[in-house]
């Protein structure tokens, strides 16, 4: 995912980057001086290409470690940082103003408006082939897929918490136009979101280098479906990606080293310290003394098992025993790495909580956990005995997915998906899954007559 476009796509970007900042803009109606108009640059199946490279360029810059980031910090697995802005999502009670969380916003949104700029300008090409506008139709689908999904989720509270998930969700945008867009409901966005994978599954080829591809899609569909509650459907797109046999699970436990990268469905690539897209994880984690500091409490609950947990070891406690110790991750030292998004790891737990929950093929769920136990541990005294009930697997599974998938933002939505689809009664530093804060504030610019920004006040 580099930096492609060429100085005549850079200057359309520009043109409506201001606008497509929020999904409450005002219109441009005349380019400034100097610029190119959109007939002028838009011309060939490469001007295309380079134009939705930018949207690849802005999901790069989220998804390579501040989008996952911003979902840890309102978790249980990390200690309050030393960011201000920061400090807001640790306590729940994100403002209008909170400049990091605008420009997370802004990002999303971003990537969207440029994607949706290639498809709402196809046809002033006559040199694109049917099976590239279809790859490109693709790709479209799947960004906006990946950072609707990802905004309903930070944004919104979860499927599930209204009984027909009536309940505020976020603005779901499919033109370039910058009018102003209302807020659909979360059950729309859902459908929405759902329809635009599915037809990304059909539209992208098996094979697309280091953009998104159909599996990608189908990865992602099981995600979606999987924070659903759908479970039938979580486990069967998640079977059809581990039974393609195309990934391959590491035997290291650290999916952000190169010998991972079997495992990686779709990536967010660095090319080098002048482009390095994972700065989200080594500028946060990686520090002497980093913003983003494992939780002292899950330390003690998992340090018990040192001696045999491998994945403990990429954990390190400085200035221990004094007051100022903190736990601080090893695994995103390098300068630059690629970031798996979608990986073989999730899938397999997907699938094996997923066949747990649903009915499913209860061997199937316990040898696709077993396969992350043996990985981990340096003995077998952590593995999940056949015949096991579904209850006892999923107790394993959700034990290991904490440790597995720690620092990927995955905690926060599942606490939110077991508050909303289980009932279960959950906190965080006293403030439970379904208050107020636990959602991240939009920008005070996206308030409009038809754009109801989030309630004011946090958890209190």
């Amino acid at each position: 995912m580099k930096k492609t476009f060429t100085q005549s796509i850079a200057i359309v970007v520009a043109m409506f980057a201001a606008a497509s900042a929020f999904t409450g803009c005002q219109s441009i109606e005349t380019p400034p001086p100097n610029e190119l108009l959109v007939d002028d640059a838009i011309k060939t199946t490469d001007d295309l290409q380079r134009l939705l490279n930018a949207s690849y360029n802005e999901v790069a810059n989220t998804f390579g470690g501040f989008a996952p980031m911003m979902s840890e910090m309102q978790s249980d697995n990390l200690s309050m940082p030393n960011n201000n802005d920061l400090k807001e999502l640790y306590s729940h009670n994100v403002l209008f103003f909170n400049t990091t969380s605008g420009s997370f916003y802004s990002i999303l949104y971003r990537a969207i408006f440029r994607a949706n700029f290639v498809q709402d300008n196809m046809d002033k090409v006559t040199d694109l082939s049917a099976a590239d506008k279809d790859r490109m139709l693709g790709e479209i689908k799947f960004i906006r897929g990946l950072c609707h999904f990802t905004a309903v989720r930070m944004f919104a509270k979860p499927y599930g918490f209204s009984a027909k998930n009536e309940h505020p969700g976020i603005a779901i945008v499919l033109k370039s136009s910058t009018k102003p867009n209302p807020r659909l409901s979360v059950g729309e966005a859902y459908d929405a979101i759902l329809s635009d994978l599915k037809d990304a599954e059909g539209l992208l080829p098996a094979e697309n280098g280091n953009y998104a591809d159909k599996m990608s899609a189908t990865a992602l569909l099981s995600h979606v479906y999987f924070q659903m509650g759908k479970y039938t459907d979580a486990a069967s797109y998640a079977s059809t990606v581990i039974d393609s046999k195309k990934y391959t699970l590491s035997d290291t436990v650290n999916l952000f080293t190169p010998a991972a990268s079997g495992e990686y469905i779709f990536k967010i690539v660095s090319t080098g310290v002048n482009d390095k897209r994972s700065g989200g994880y080594s500028d946060n984690y990686s520090p002497g003394n980093p913003t983003c500091q494992l939780s002292k409490a899950l330390w003690e609950s998992l340090k018990v098992d040192l001696a045999i947990d491998k994945r403990l070891k990429l954990l390190t406690v400085v200035n221990a025993g004094a007051q100022n110790e903190f736990v601080k991750s090893e695994m995103f030292n390098a300068p630059y790495f690629n970031v798996p998004v979608l990986h073989l790891t999730q899938m397999h737990l997907i699938r094996a909580e997923a066949l747990a929950k649903s009915g499913g093929d209860l061997a199937i769920a316990t040898t696709d956990i077993n396969a992350i136990i043996k990985r981990a541990y340096t003995d077998n005294s952590k593995l999940v005995a056949a015949g096991s009930s579904a209850l006892q697997i999923i107790d394993a599974i959700r034990s290991q997915r904490r440790i597995e998938l720690m620092f990927q933002g995955d905690r926060t939505n599942e606490i939110k998906r077991l508050g909303a689809i289980e009932s279960q009664n959950l906190f965080v530093r006293g403030h439970r899954w379904d208050c107020d804060g636990f959602v991240l504030q939009f920008p005070i610019t996206e308030k409009t007559s038809i754009f109801e920004i989030n309630p004011t006040g946090g958890c209190n």
